[in-house]
């Protein structure tokens, strides 16, 4: 695969995961709300992106030919700067809150 190969793959790759799991960044705020959750620790998208970038970079140290690492190593950077941007909206923390509400009922639920 040539640059342009892969950058496509990645392209095509985002539109059907879109379709699968929807939106990207809320999906990432969702993410990024459980580890938080779970580690004790404030998250956020962007954090979450680059440890996928870390996971993708690690798989590639064991087997750099890997074509389907280097395709989504692709798309979680093009997250990363997505998300590293600065909004003018709290369209995150409106999310994040959202989604908490929803696992602690969930978890409610289940007790």
């Amino acid at each position: 695969m040539n640059s342009i190969d892969i950058l496509s793959s990645a392209l095509t790759t985002i539109q059907q995961r879109g379709n699968e799991y929807g939106e990207i960044r809320p999906n990432f705020i969702r993410t990024a709300t459980i580890a938080s959750s779970l580690l004790d620790k404030k998250f956020t998208a962007f954090d979450i992106a680059v440890v996928m970038m870390a996971v993708k970079m690690a798989r590639l140290a064991h087997n750099r030919d890997h074509q389907d690492s280097w395709i989504d190593l692709t798309a979680y950077t093009a997250f990363a700067a997505q998300f590293a941007a600065p909004h003018t909206s709290n369209f995150d923390d409106v999310v994040t809150a959202t989604i908490e509400a929803e696992l602690l009922k969930q978890m409610n639920e289940n007790s």
